[in-house]
């Protein structure tokens, strides 16, 4: 699947970090929706199926850690694709991240010449 082929929501709760992801993907032709929590990206769901969505882990009202207990708990999304990014870098928060069952870790900053790079690998 090409890129351009993507539909992504971004889950991200601060307008900055919202702001840099979508334009990393939007640069590349990839359909991006976003919501500000884990209850917005769920509400999503239910009328969208994307490729894959991209997720900060902490913020507010419901945490990346919770949204992807739910998305892997409802057999209509538990085959889609979470990405973790986030600025809480360490080798025990990646660990803990690929434990819960999130498909990939990308550390923050985000580098745009290298995430979409790092997206790709962690589809294959």
């Amino acid at each position: 699947m090409n890129v351009e082929d993507w539909s992504v929501i971004v889950v991200e709760d601060t307008y900055d970090d919202i702001q840099l992801v979508s334009a990393i993907l939007e640069f590349h032709g990839v359909n991006v929706k976003v919501a500000k929590n884990g209850i917005e990206c769920l509400k999503l769901l239910e009328d969208f199926n994307p490729t894959m969505i991209i997720t900060d882990l902490s913020m507010p009202e419901m945490d990346g850690w919770e949204m992807l207990s739910q998305i892997r708990s409802n057999e209509l999304t538990s085959h889609i694709p979470v990405i973790a990014v986030t600025a809480y870098t360490s080798v025990d928060v990646a660990y803990d991240a690929v434990n819960a069952g999130f498909d990939a870790y990308i550390p923050k900053p985000l580098s745009p010449r290298t995430f979409i790079e790092h997206l790709i690998e962690s589809l294959q």
